[in-house]
């Protein structure tokens, strides 16, 4: 063989090299495509969600194609990922990775049939789907109901076992890397269940479980902790987030952070477990994920040198452009318009509280960390019963029934307002609330001091405060 052929031959392996690479572990900027025909004789639906996760956002498509019409849709696809599809109602997992292509026929017979380089493993889904449902949603139904921990565990295993069968049953249909991904990303999700179980059963059942002897090990131990090719995958992040939360806090039975310090220590300290427990490009994307994630619900708790535990000059960037990203409501952005009423029906809008220095308080019935806040509300309604301030707690994802109760149950002093129906979407969507307690404070102007604030029992009369002196100057 010559040289020429030699050296052509390198060139070859290492292009194949870096393509096959490129399909594996996180690209932040992973694209890829979806294109579906309607070949039928009718308009049909169609409806994508697709959690993706820097930033940790979902992807929503609602439309519609028309007969003998196609469509291509962009999907954010930082990894391995599974699309939730549904046709005129009908429920499908999609398989996608960056830089690839799906095409999705319509028969005119109502058939579904999937074409592409995935075509095998998406056809594959549609009959695993059919055949045995969902692979999480059953886990969340004995999570919820009464059953030991111990059987939860049982439950979980026999889902992925249920799972793990139907793929080996079809191994034949579908190439070896998949094979190998589908088994890990189970393994991973039955992990991270029975992790989040016991945290959702402790934390907001109350309930007080009895582990089995060497649960960790047992749940945790014959995974890699640190798989890059699952990351982009959800069920993967979920479980380093659950795992690492049962490192910091076993049991997950400390009482949460009452203190601005103390939220800042508790996230210090969960950053120095993902140091230590994570590795490469695992440890850069899962920092730049936890980062995002505070700089998203709780802004004013991010300390800036925490960005140089992050090695990954890209990832840096991606953080650094979240903190100077526009957020919705900035400083200085008018109070949204809202018309609520308090449980004897008085009505109040916006404007009503316009002269006052304004905390709106979002919680529902069902957040613990919100109702612990309750008390912390009431010595900042009695703090400020004589000034130019006003404490609003808007209930929201509640039922009204249930709400008014609570009102009487823990003795609330605030103005409390209730959002049902179109004001519950509309006010979660005007001031940008990813997760509850949500606070944001306004000033005598009607102007957004800050969205996302402190809570009460932050010391966030320390601000009040001070804008106190503001009005008093500027009256």
């Amino acid at each position: 063989m010559n040289h020429s052929h030699i050296k052509y031959l390198l060139i070859l392996s290492l292009t194949l090299l870096i393509a096959c690479n490129s399909q594996d572990g996180f690209q932040l900027n992973g694209k890829s495509k979806l294109q579906i025909e309607n070949k039928t004789s009718e308009e049909v639906t169609i409806a994508i969600e697709n959690w993706y996760l820097l930033p940790w956002q979902v992807q929503e498509i609602d439309t519609t194609i028309s007969a003998g019409q196609s469509l291509d849709f962009q999907i954010i696809t930082q990894g391995k990922i599974y699309l939730d599809l549904k046709i005129n109602g009908q429920e499908l997992k999609v398989f996608s990775m960056p830089n690839k292509q799906n095409k999705l026929l319509l028969s005119e017979n109502g058939e579904i049939e999937f074409q592409g380089s995935l075509k095998n493993i998406n056809q594959f889904l549609k009959q695993k789907f059919s055949t045995t449902g969902s692979d999480w949603k059953p886990r969340a139904s004995y999570t919820h109901g009464d059953i030991s921990f111990v059987n939860l565990i049982k439950v979980n295993d026999s889902i992925t076992a249920l799972h793990q069968q139907y793929l080996t049953e079809h191994k034949n249909e579908l190439p070896d890397w998949y094979i190998n991904f589908e088994n890990k990303r189970l393994q991973y999700l039955n992990a991270h269940w029975k992790l989040n179980s016991l945290m959702y059963r402790t934390r907001m059942l109350n309930m007080t479980d009895s582990l089995p002897p060497n649960f960790l090990q047992n749940t945790v131990g014959a995974l890699s902790i640190n798989d890059a090719e699952l990351l982009g995958t959800n069920r993967y992040i979920n479980f380093l987030s659950d795992y690492l939360a049962f490192l910091q806090d076993p049991l997950y039975q400390s009482p949460e952070p009452s203190s601005l310090a103390e939220w800042i220590k508790f996230y210090e300290v969960g950053i120095d477990i993902a140091k230590k427990e994570l590795e490469g490009k695992v440890r850069d994307t899962y920092l730049a994920f936890s980062l995002g994630n505070i700089l998203e619900r709780r802004t004013y708790l991010y300390q800036t040198e925490w960005i140089k535990e992050i090695n990954d000059p890209k990832l840096q960037e991606y953080v650094k452009d979240l903190r100077k990203a526009n957020p919705i409501l900035p400083k200085g952005a008018k109070t949204p318009y809202f018309f609520l009423a308090d449980s004897a029906g008085n009505e109040y809008i916006s404007s009503d509280f316009k002269g006052k220095i304004l905390l709106i308080n979002f919680w529902a019935t069902w957040c613990k960390p919100c109702i612990k806040e309750f008390p912390e509300e009431n010595k900042l309604v009695e703090k400020y019963k004589d000034q130019p301030v006003e404490i609003v707690n808007i209930c929201i994802d509640s039922e009204e029934e249930k709400w008014k109760s609570y009102l009487k149950k823990y003795n609330l002093k605030t103005t409390n307002l209730y959002a049902n129906g179109n004001w519950n979407d509309k006010l979660q969507k005007d001031f940008g609330i990813k997760g509850i307690p949500h606070s944001t404070l306004i000033d005598w102007n009607g102007k957004i001091v800050e969205n996302k604030c402190r809570r009460a029992s932050e010391n966030i009369d320390l601000v009040i405060d001070e804008l106190l002196k503001e009005k008093a100057e500027s009256d």
